[in-house]
């Protein structure tokens, strides 16, 4: 009997870690997920990935994918615990271009990008509890990069920008210097900033709409 338990166990130890990284909800699952809701035409089309979380983790994702049949141009997938939570037209007050999209193969972990999120906050003594990523193509000739914002009780206090190539950070951006009240802030900050304000408030306005059932984000 001892034995039988014995063995039991270690099979257990074994096939845990593949256990786990299944239910771990890696933007690469969530998109394997996100893509049988889609037209096949689409299915290589994608605009952006957007993820709710933890600093260690994310438990939502938001899959954006390219479709010209919604007025947004943009159909977005809600992916949680690699199950399909709702698929809608993304209507955040922009129109999405096709010359914008990306091959899901260019979609990088996001491992990588929160672990050097947490080492720069915790070098410059940022304390945060929740993080908003987002990986999207702002411009064909840009470099491409996750955004992490950092968030404490809700409150966003700025983002780092992490390069998905080499999982190196490129820049912080403050909540203040987002704002235009801070004149430290690099002219590509400033860039990148304008370049996707409308996508997180697109994003924002959908996630209002999902769990209160209004939309004044972006309204």
């Amino acid at each position: 009997m001892f034995q039988t338990g014995l063995a039991v166990l270690c099979a257990l130890l074994l096939v845990s870690p593949a256990a786990w990284a299944q239910n771990s909800g890696t933007v690469s699952q969530a998109f394997q997920t996100a893509k049988q809701s889609v037209n096949p035409e689409i299915q290589t089309k994608v605009v952006s990935v957007y993820g709710v979380g933890t600093p260690a983790a994310i438990q939502k994702w938001y899959i954006i994918f390219y479709d010209p049949s919604t007025p947004s141009h943009g159909r977005a997938v809600l992916v949680e615990n690699n199950q399909i939570v709702k698929s809608y037209p993304a209507n955040g007050g922009t129109t999405y271009s096709a010359k914008l999209t990306f091959d899901p193969s260019r979609i990088t972990s996001e491992g990588p990008a929160l672990n050097a999120a947490q080492g720069y906050a915790a070098q410059h003594h940022i304390a945060y509890d929740s993080v908003h990523a987002l990986l999207k193509q702002t411009s064909v000739d840009k470099p491409f990069r996750w955004k992490v914002d950092l968030l404490d009780n809700g409150q966003r206090l700025g983002s780092v920008y992490v390069n998905a190539l080499d999982d190196s950070v490129a820049f912080y951006e403050s909540a203040s210097a987002a704002k235009g009240t801070s004149s430290g802030k690099s002219s590509e900050g400033k860039s990148f900033s304008h370049e996707v304000q409308k996508t997180f408030l697109g994003v924002g306005g959908d996630l209002e709409e999902i769990f209160t059932g209004d939309r004044t984000v972006d309204r």
